[in-house]
């Protein structure tokens, strides 16, 4: 019989991820949109990475292996604070659970959590085994890409169990609460203010900086291998992730800031400060960090050649100009915003692929 501390912690997680679930349902309307049957191609390459790591000698598959295991564990990071809400984990904490149920709680909860990966890398799998390529090697394929699971399992479990098992942050005293809400003197100047009031909320108690940074990093990454990986990776599949990659950074950007905009708004009614000029300076702040994703992909792709045709030049022009363009645009209804990123995320695809024929 499952302890009831267990099934508890169950069924938060798949309240969490019902959440999470509606909340994405725009993006996966506009990857439908987009992708439509593509998307069963792009699930072939849901264990590539474990294969082709698996297909190298030993010495250098472990490690690889390992790295692979580890990085598909750290969204787990960003859904930690949804799975264990901060209000449900300081009224966990005082239980009387121990730490082995408190561990095998976490294993559930990550087997949960990671079950569609398991899913993704079976189809993957089932793919590549039957289109038996040269390069693989069945066993070691199989045997690569269940390692580099249960690793990441493993470490899902640990991320899990020490956030539910981490100390309660004191709580700030009233009188320190209510000096935190007076507004910042207009002398800080506005690089100040755009710290106090957009940069520190966007990490302090709230997801959307780790979000923005891994989208950033994997947009970089996208970009380095579709530009300069193995011969072995298809090409118009880099387009393909590195393209979306880069719209997904810009509308997240974009949707944070509009965010934390409308707060700003509210709270600095009263204060003396020109709010519209701190917009302005925050949308070029933003702007400025989503540059260093279209900046990397610009590098790479000169290394590698990419930009001398007609489709080259029209893929950076497009690349430089969406996030400007979502950024800067006025805020219309949803679906038409949905629109403009499906618009812009075929544009990038249907162009990139076209870079290497």
């Amino acid at each position: 019989m499952v302890h009831p501390y267990t099934r508890f912690r169950i069924r938060l997680a798949r309240h969490a991820v019902a959440q999470l679930a509606s909340r994405l349902r725009s993006s996966a309307e506009i990857a439908m949109l987009v992708l439509g049957p593509m998307t069963l191609g792009l699930l072939a390459f849901a264990a590539l990475p474990a294969m082709l790591a698996a297909a190298e000698p030993l010495p250098f598959a472990l490690p690889l292996l390992c790295l692979h295991g580890v990085a598909m564990s750290l969204p787990i990071v960003l859904l930690r604070p949804r799975v264990v809400p901060a209000d449900v984990a300081a009224w966990l904490r005082p239980l009387p659970v121990p730490p082995a149920r408190l561990l095998r709680a976490a294993a559930a909860v990550a087997a949960l959590l990671t079950a569609p990966l398991a899913l993704a890398y079976a189809a993957s799998l089932a793919i590549w085994l039957v289109q038996d390529p040269g390069w693989m090697a069945p066993l070691r394929a199989v045997g690569g890409t269940v390692f580099s699971f249960l690793l990441t399992l493993a470490c899902a479990t640990g991320l899990l169990a020490r956030g539910a098992a981490l100390p309660q942050r004191s709580q700030q005293a009233p009188a320190d609460a209510a000096a935190a809400t007076r507004p910042p003197m207009p002398r800080a100047g506005w690089f100040y203010l755009w710290r106090q009031l957009f940069w520190l909320p966007l990490w302090r108690g709230a997801t959307a900086g780790a979000r923005q940074g891994a989208l950033l990093a994997a947009a970089i990454g996208a970009g380095v291998l579709w530009m300069l990986g193995p011969q072995a990776l298809p090409r118009v599949a880099g387009a393909i992730v590195t393209s979306i990659l880069l719209v997904l950074l810009a509308h997240e950007a974009d949707q944070a800031l509009r965010r934390q905009l409308a707060r700003v708004r509210g709270l600095a009614a009263g204060w003396p400060v020109d709010v519209a000029a701190l917009a302005w300076h925050a949308r070029a702040l933003v702007l400025l960090g989503i540059a260093l994703a279209p900046a990397a992909v610009t590098a790479t792709g000169a290394l590698a050649g990419a930009w001398h045709g007609t489709a080259g030049r029209f893929y950076l022009l497009l690349a430089w100009s969406v996030p400007p363009l979502l950024v800067l645009t006025p805020p219309f209804t949803a679906r038409g915003r949905m629109a403009l990123v499906a618009l812009a995320i075929m544009l990038l695809c249907a162009t990139g692929s076209q870079l290497w024929n």
